[in-house]
């Protein structure tokens, strides 16, 4: 039935932050997400949480259940293959519902050829969208 699926808002966050990307760093080695003030509008979270690094288990906690196996499966190919990463899926707000993202990422590795950080931006879709049309 229709009233059963799943829905996806578009909502209009308040901070006024949220105008910019919100940016991350994943210290791979001490699985903690850096975040900023925009990105833990994005996701729900607390900024003054995210600015000192939580583990990307509570990021990915915030992604919508049927988008983390194919979210989990672009990071680990990132990891592996060296290439750019470019993902859409939902995220839940602080106000519980589900709000569609794009991200970009890449992974950096140390001397030695071994995954250290991986670094990114995350936008909302909309934002994605309008700016796309602005260009044609």
């Amino acid at each position: 039935m229709e009233g059963d699926r799943e829905r996806t808002f578009v909502v209009d966050l308040a901070d006024v932050e949220t105008a910019d990307s919100g940016i991350f760093t994943w210290d791979i080695t001490q699985d903690l997400v850096y975040a900023d003030s925009a990105l833990a509008e994005l996701f729900g979270l607390i900024a003054t949480e995210t600015n000192r690094g939580l583990p990307l288990k509570l990021y990915l906690d915030r992604v919508h259940p049927e988008d983390r196996p194919y979210l989990a499966k672009e990071i680990a190919a990132t990891m592996v293959g060296g290439r750019a990463q470019q993902s859409t899926y939902r995220v839940r707000t602080r106000g519980g519902h589900y709000v569609s993202v794009v991200a970009f990422g890449r992974c950096f590795r140390d001397r030695k050829d071994t995954p250290v950080l991986y670094s990114g931006i995350v936008v909302l879709e909309s934002a994605t969208s309008a700016s796309d049309h602005r260009r044609h």
